[in-house]
C-alpha cells in the first residue's frame, strides 16, 4: 500500500496528463464530424489489418488439416470408380440393358504424405507416412492423381517404404489402350520422367502420342491407371518384338500426396496361384 502511494505521487503529473490529454481527443472526436470520420476510418483499416493477418495465420495452420481431408475424400471417390469394381453376376450374358451388373468392391485406397524421395539414384525409394497400423502391406501398388507410383516393399507401424517405378528392380504389366496390347514396363534408368516398354509384337499398331495404362493382370494396380504416353518406337530388324519409349504421367519430383491400392481379392488369387504352381512342377 505504501508502495502503490508513492507511485501515485511520483507520477500523478503524468497520470494527470494522459487523462486530460485523452479527454482533450474525446471532446475533438466527439464534437468534429472531420476528426470522428477520420478516426473511424483509420480505426477500421487496422481492424481490417489484424482481422486479415489473424486469417493468413489460422488458413496456415488449418491448411494441413483441409488437404489431408481432400486427399481422404478423393480416395474414398477413386475407390467408387468403375476400374475398382468388378462384376459379381455368375453369367453376365444373361444380363439385360434394362438390368445393371452386381459390381463388387476389388480395389480400396489409403491416402497417405510422401515424407522422403529420390530420383537420382539407381534404385529410387520413397518413404510415406502410413504403416502396418494404418492397414498398409508389403506388396501394395501406390499411386498419384496422375499415374502409377511404385510398390510397397517394406513397413513399419506408421511408415512404408515404397519403390519407385524410377528403380531398376520395378517392373509392371502396362498395355497399350487403344487395343489392348500389353507388355513389361521398366524404368530405363536414365531419365526420371521416362521409362521402356517392352515385349510389343511388330505387327502391333503404336505410334508416337498412344496412351499407356496398367494392364491389371496384377494385385498392385487396378486396370487401365494411367501410366504415360509412347515417345517414340525402335524395331530391330532381327528381333520380332519392339522398344516402346514411354514418357511417364507421374512427375516423380514433386509428389505429394500418394494413395495405396489394396486388392481385397490379392489373398484369394495368391491361393489359386500357389496351387497352380504346385500343380505344374
Amino acid at each position: 500500500m505504501y508502495n502503490l502511494v508513492r507511485f501515485l505521487i511520483r507520477y500523478h503529473l503524468l497520470m494527470l496528463f494522459l487523462l486530460l490529454e485523452a479527454f482533450s481527443f474525446y471532446l475533438i472526436f466527439k464534437k468534429s464530424k472531420f476528426h470522428s470520420a477520420t478516426f473511424l476510418n483509420t480505426s477500421n483499416a487496422l481492424n481490417g489489418a489484424v482481422f486479415n493477418t489473424y486469417n493468413d495465420i489460422t488458413s496456415y495452420f488449418y491448411l494441413r488439416k483441409s488437404n489431408d481431408s481432400l486427399v481422404a475424400e478423393n480416395a474414398a471417390l477413386r475407390a467408387m470408380l468403375l476400374q475398382s469394381k468388378y462384376s459379381g453376376d455368375v453369367d453376365t450374358f444373361s444380363q439385360t440393358d434394362s438390368i445393371a451388373p452386381k459390381l463388387i468392391q476389388r480395389f480400396v485406397y489409403f491416402p497417405a504424405k510422401v515424407i522422403r524421395n529420390s530420383t537420382d539414384n539407381a534404385n529410387n525409394i520413397l518413404y510415406i507416412d502410413k504403416g502396418s497400423l494404418q492397414g498398409i502391406h508389403h506388396q501394395m501398388g501406390v499411386i498419384c492423381r496422375n499415374g502409377i507410383v511404385g510398390q510397397v516393399v517394406d513397413v513399419s507401424d506408421n511408415y512404408s517404404a515404397v519403390m519407385s517405378v524410377l528403380n531398376k528392380d520395378f517392373k509392371v504389366s502396362a498395355k497399350i489402350k487403344k487395343n489392348n496390347y500389353f507388355g513389361n514396363l521398366h524404368w530405363s534408368g536414365v531419365n526420371a520422367s521416362s521409362a521402356k516398354m517392352d515385349e510389343i509384337p511388330k505387327h502391333v499398331p503404336v505410334v508416337k502420342g498412344d496412351t499407356i495404362v496398367s494392364s491389371g493382370y496384377s494385385s498392385l494396380f487396378p486396370e487401365n491407371v494411367m501410366i504415360g504416353i509412347v515417345e517414340n518406337v525402335k524395331s530391330e530388324v532381327d528381333k520380332p518384338f519392339m522398344h516402346v519409349d514411354v514418357k511417364l504421367s507421374t512427375n516423380f519430383r514433386n509428389l505429394d500426396f500418394v494413395y495405396v491400392v489394396k486388392d481385397l481379392q490379392r489373398s484369394e488369387i495368391s491361393k489359386l496361384d500357389s496351387v497352380t504352381i504346385k500343380a505344374n512342377k
